[in-house]
């Protein structure tokens, strides 16, 4: 019996090496391959939180004053940081324009086109077709939430992504590194 133990031990010393090689090329490829991975993951979710856009359509028609319906909706209301991106869509057979009354921003659109405005200040702007004067609308620009302190370093909220605990990651990987190097050293001195 004690022959056996021996050879069993000298074989668990023998495969320590082995073991702290596995290790390493597992903490090798959690840094290589799983965290870049993630962390790509939570930057297309970040910006796709960012994304978010208000819509409005010239509806087919709305050349024709007596259609009662021309941009849809006429009057809407943008938050800044939140949705101020409008994008207007021509889904009308014939041209159409989009242009502010304050002259700050103007497209034309043929018919499937779209003209994409980002609003960078709140007030109201009103806006019209050029083409048919009858058409109006408005965008009214809200100013944006205020972010705090506490609320810019918290994780928790319903529109916050949660962060990938990369300094967790890394002292797990580190220790497994040094644990390994300890363990072949340890092993070639006694070997």
């Amino acid at each position: 019996m004690p022959v056996r133990s021996r050879t069993l031990r000298s074989q668990i010393k023998a495969s320590i090496p082995l073991l702290a090689m596995v290790m390493a090329v597992v903490s090798l490829g959690a840094l290589v391959f799983i965290i870049p991975a993630v962390s790509a993951q939570s930057t297309s979710m970040v910006s796709t939180l960012n994304t978010n856009v208000a819509n409005v359509s010239i509806v087919s028609g709305a050349q024709n004053p007596s259609n009662g319906r021309f941009f849809s909706p006429a009057n809407i209301t943008v938050v800044l940081g939140v949705n101020n991106t409008v994008v207007w869509t021509n889904h009308d057979s014939t041209n159409h324009t989009v242009v502010a009354l304050d002259n700050s921003f103007s497209a034309t659109l043929k018919p499937g086109q779209t003209f994409t405005h980002t609003f960078t200040a709140q007030g109201v702007y009103n806006y019209h077709c050029t083409i048919h004067t009858f058409m109006k609308g408005a965008v009214v620009v809200l100013a944006g939430p205020t972010v705090s302190s506490s609320t810019t370093t918290s994780s928790t909220g319903s529109n916050s992504v949660p962060e990938f605990p990369f300094g967790a990651i890394a002292g797990v990987v580190m220790t497994s590194l040094v644990l390994a190097a300890y363990l072949v050293v340890r092993q070639t001195k006694r070997g």
